[in-house]
Order: C-alpha cells, then sequence, then structure tokens
C-alpha cells in the first residue's frame, strides 16, 4: 500500500480561527465517513495515516458499538478534488524535492486564487445587499483574505475615509513618488563630483 502525503498552503483546519463566531471548521477538516486526520500545519508535508479506526453505535441500546476503518487512499479520493482550490495537494508517495519546489508554489497560486474569488464573492454580495437597502459584514477568513492581498475593503474605514477625502491617497502616493525621484537626483548630484575629480 503506498504511502500518501498531504500538503496545504494553509493550516486546515485553521486552529487561529476558531474563536471566532463567524467562522465554521466543518467544511475544512481534511476527512471522510466521519473521520478526519486532524489539523494539518500550514505548508508542512504531512503523511496520511494508512489507517483510521472509529466505532458506529447503530441506536442508543447499541452500547458495543461495530468498529470500522478508513484508508488513507479513500481520504486521498475524497478530499483532492474538493480542497483543490485552498491550495491542498495529495501525493502517493513521498515527494522528491523538485515536486516539492513545484508543487508548493502550485499550491500558494491556487490559494492566492482562492481567497480572491472569495472577495469577489463577497463584493458581489454586497452589492445584492446594498441594492436591497442593506449591508453585509465581511466575515474573519474574508477580512484576512482582503489584508493578505494589499486590497481595500468596501466599507472599512480607510474606504470611508478615501471617499471623504478622495484626493489624499493620490497625493500621498505622488509625493513618496517625487521624494524618491528627488532623493536619487541628490545621490546622483553628490557623486557626480566625485567621478569628475576621479577623471
Amino acid at each position: 500500500m503506498s504511502d500518501y502525503f498531504v500538503y496545504s498552503h494553509e493550516e486546515l483546519p485553521r486552529t487561529d480561527l476558531f474563536t471566532s463566531r463567524d467562522y465554521n471548521p466543518g467544511n475544512d477538516w481534511i476527512a471522510y465517513n466521519g473521520i478526519h486526520i486532524g489539523v494539518v500545519p500550514a505548508k508542512t508535508w504531512t503523511k496520511v495515516p494508512d489507517r483510521l479506526r472509529s466505532v458506529r453505535h447503530v441506536d442508543r441500546a447499541d452500547k458495543q458499538g461495530h468498529p470500522y476503518h478508513v484508508f488513507a487512499d479513500e481520504i486521498a479520493k475524497a478530499n483532492a478534488e474538493r480542497l483543490k482550490p485552498r491550495g491542498v495537494i495529495f501525493l502517493d508517495h513521498a515527494p522528491t524535492d523538485a515536486e516539492k519546489a513545484e508543487l508548493e508554489a502550485l499550491a500558494e497560486t491556487r490559494n492566492l486564487q482562492f481567497r480572491m474569488d472569495a472577495v469577489q464573492v463577497y463584493e458581489e454580495t454586497l452589492k445584492v445587499a446594498e441594492s436591497q437597502g442593506h449591508t453585509l459584514k465581511a466575515n474573519t477568513y474574508v477580512k484576512e483574505c482582503y489584508k493578505l492581498l494589499g486590497m481595500e475593503r468596501p466599507n472599512s474605514i480607510e474606504a470611508a475615509r478615501a471617499q471623504r477625502q478622495p484626493g489624499e491617497a493620490a497625493a500621498e502616493r505622488i509625493a513618496t513618488a517625487l521624494e524618491s525621484v528627488f532623493t536619487r537626483l541628490l545621490a546622483a548630484q553628490k557623486s557626480a563630483p566625485k567621478e569628475a575629480a576621479a577623471k
């Protein structure tokens, strides 16, 4: 029987979000038939246990229960496509160094796309809510996506400030760019006399 390995770009389920009221780890467990493999750490190749055992009870009178097993290949088959967009990769062998580099980059790309999709879904849902006279709060994961992607969240304090003072952000960018240009010009002028003296 092959050894199965799993890699996830982000920890699954997100234990850092367990205290958030709007996070449900139910969809993030890597599981099959009621058995999950535990928390998969971020950016680490983890060996999937060959066999996991649990007990199923038919009813309250069935005190002893019936043991059943879930195998690594079943877990991989059940979760590979479901968690693929999230940046989760399953292999039926230990990854080589070349495979690690390639697959970890692929997982990061997929995870970033997943986060962009989460942002897009939130913004589309927000537009629908606003058209009906309502508002919609972003959940903790979506807020994290905005922060990670370096995007400004609608209805945030920063967005409200930008609406009140629309030219301020552009003015700050222009001032920073001008300061950078002047710094380079001054550095070039200081180095020019030294080069001339050396000749």
